[in-house]
């Protein structure tokens, strides 16, 4: 899998996905505090500067807007949901609620003024003008076709310390531990393929990344292909991620996906596919897929399938990519052995540490 130069310490430089997603929900989260202030700021100042009950209607028109980037969730999503009684009074009570709220910051920004025996003279507009800008920033900042995908509202961007953070991970004591861990989550049937990613990620990131990468080689060979599927797909789909530079690449994890999809032939085919798409974007990393022959002789397995014409494929697309040769002789040594399907699967297949850095 495509990942960080290693430091003195052996863990991987502080390019890990899940900080970088956790700085993006921090300044998210910043830009809609700060752009709510300028929303705000609009009915304080037009009620310091003595402004009438003529400038209301805007900016309610404003605040309802912002709760219907904000909050979709709580808006009908149907014309026809519209015109039910119950939508109909929900935002009858949004509209006089935000009335009131506009109402009582211009009395805030009125009450203001007076105690401090000063009135500023301004463009009237200037108000409207800041809490129109805001508007635009909260639409980057939060999108309503995010909200309703994800499932998640801003209270909970707003009021949680990162979003989708959950209860803390303990770190393993040994890639044999933390690779058990991993087979045993991959092992529920109901295990999303997206959760096994996460969980391979932390698998990697909390450890000596040579030696449970090569444990985890180890593991998916000795396995019959026929199960930890989430797993399995979870390995080669990130292997496959184009990463900007093929030099993150640790050489031999390649080959691990071939461990990952053994022989079945769904797999194999999301392997090539996905493998041929990595090439056509970064063709430097050729080099750490196994030979053009061997993925041919992978090919010549499972004649007849969709998964032989993939496999071709990727072997053709190695081949323009100058990828080096090899004998089917040697093709044991780099790809995938073909397991039997009645291999029994038992609780010690897991390799050492120590046997793992000699895979």
């Amino acid at each position: 899998m495509p990942h960080q130069r290693q430091g003195r310490d052996g863990n991987r430089a502080d390019r890990n996905p899940h900080r970088r997603k956790g700085r993006v929900v921090t300044d998210r989260k910043r830009l809609i505090q700060a752009t709510t202030v300028l929303l705000y700021m609009g009915p304080l100042l037009a009620g310091l500067a003595g402004l009438g009950a003529a400038y209301l209607p805007p900016f309610v028109a404003f605040f309802m807007l912002c709760l219907v980037m904000l909050r979709p969730h709580k808006w009908p999503q149907r014309f026809g949901e519209w015109l039910t009684l119950g939508a109909g009074l929900a935002a009858l009570t949004l509209l006089c609620s935000q009335t009131l709220f506009v109402a009582l910051l211009f009395g805030v920004g009125r009450g203001i003024g007076g105690v401090l025996g000063f009135v500023p003279l301004f463009n009237p507009l200037l108000p409207v003008a800041l809490s129109l800008v805001a508007l635009p920033l909260l639409r980057l900042a939060w999108g309503p076709e995010l909200a309703l995908v994800t499932g998640k509202t801003i209270d909970q961007l707003l009021w949680t310390d990162e979003a989708d953070a959950g209860p803390p991970r303990p770190v393993p004591a040994s890639a044999e531990a933390a690779l058990s861990d991993l087979f045993a989550l991959a092992e529920d049937g109901e295990t999303e393929v997206g959760v096994m990613l996460e969980q391979l990620e932390h698998f990697l990131d909390t450890g000596d990344i040579w030696s449970r990468l090569a444990a985890l080689t180890a593991a998916l060979n000795d396995g019959p292909a026929n199960q930890h599927l989430a797993l399995r797909t979870a390995v080669i789909v990130k292997a496959t991620e184009p990463f900007p530079d093929a030099d993150y690449t640790v050489p031999g994890e390649m080959r691990m996906i071939f461990a990952a999809a053994g022989c079945s032939e769904e797999l194999l085919s999301l392997l090539s596919l996905r493998g041929r798409a990595l090439l056509h974007r970064i063709p430097a990393m050729a080099p750490y897929f196994p030979p053009a022959g061997v993925v041919r002789d992978l090919a010549g397995g499972c004649e007849g399938s969709a998964a032989a014409r993939a496999l071709r494929d990727l072997a053709a697309a190695l081949a323009a990519a100058g990828a080096p040769a090899q004998s089917s002789g040697q093709a044991s040594e780099t790809a995938r052995s073909r397991p039997a399907a009645a291999r029994p699967v038992t609780p010690g297949f897991v390799q050492t540490v120590a046997g793992a850095r000699q895979a």
